[in-house]
């Protein structure tokens, strides 16, 4: 059986937590095993991403708050299964406009990984 493949969904929000969450995924993504999903071309319809996403055997959806824009984003494509980490809540970052600010990013990627072996 082959390994199963992952999409990876970040909010991609312009706050710390959301850039948080897009430095995460493409820290973890390695185009074979996981993969990182544009969210904002799932509740527009794009056809190309929807079935993307939906060829996924595991998602994981990165928030930066409570939000939960990544959640929604998968849940417009009709993903109803998957993990979700909301990283303001989560992690007890506090969510600022200071979008260079990493602080807690290895927790959240330590986080990531732990849900990536688990698949």
């Amino acid at each position: 059986m082959s390994e199963k493949r992952i999409g990876l969904i970040p909010c991609q929000g312009t706050s710390n937590v959301g850039m948080i969450t897009n430095k995460v995924a493409v820290n973890v993504t390695d185009n074979e095993k996981v993969n990182m999903v544009c969210p904002l071309g799932l509740p527009l319809g794009i056809k190309s991403m929807v079935n993307k996403v939906n060829g996924y055997d595991h998602h994981i959806a990165l928030n930066g708050c409570p939000m939960r824009c990544a959640s929604k984003a998968l849940e417009a494509a009709g993903v109803t299964k998957y993990e979700e980490i909301i990283v303001s809540s989560d992690f007890n970052i506090k969510k600022s406009k200071d979008m260079r600010d990493e602080t807690g990013m290895e927790l959240v990627e330590a986080r990531v990984s732990e849900l990536i072996e688990k698949v």
